[in-house]
């Protein structure tokens, strides 16, 4: 949860572990528009091309539900209405920070892109598992 030292950690290594999963600027290297002349999906079209962009949607959509589950306790009681504004809330804020990151950073180059999550991310991770193993 993010009561603890651990859960906040946990949560930054999280969000930016997301981004980087969705390819969203800064890391969307796999695509690389602007020096790929269209990105890896070049070759396709038709609904091949509909079904990959789809399913980047949906990927936006459900990350941050799964960060919301994660970290902020999820759905506390399904029946109440208040429950599921309070998620919808939360998932919101999520998906903000998300494309807010999205859309005030650069895309940097890829040695940087690897040393950030090797040697930033990673370690920043088993802290915050190290933390969590004793409690905090």
């Amino acid at each position: 949860t993010l009561f603890s030292l651990s859960g906040v950690i946990a949560m930054i290594v999280g969000i930016l572990c997301v981004q980087g999963k969705l390819t969203l600027v800064p890391f969307d290297l796999p695509e690389a528009e602007t020096e790929l002349m269209g990105g890896a999906h070049l070759e396709y079209s038709g609904p091949p091309l509909a079904m990959i962009k789809l399913t980047r949607f949906l990927l936006l959509a459900v990350s941050p539900i799964f960060l919301v589950t994660l970290f902020m306790g999820g759905l506390a009681n399904p029946a109440s209405v208040w429950a599921w504004l309070a998620f919808a809330g939360k998932y919101v804020i999520f998906l903000v920070l998300v494309v807010l990151i999205r859309n005030t950073n650069p895309r940097v180059r890829i040695d940087h892109v690897v040393r950030f999550f090797w040697f930033g991310m990673a370690p920043l991770a088993a802290a915050a598992l190290v933390l969590a193993w004793f409690g905090l």
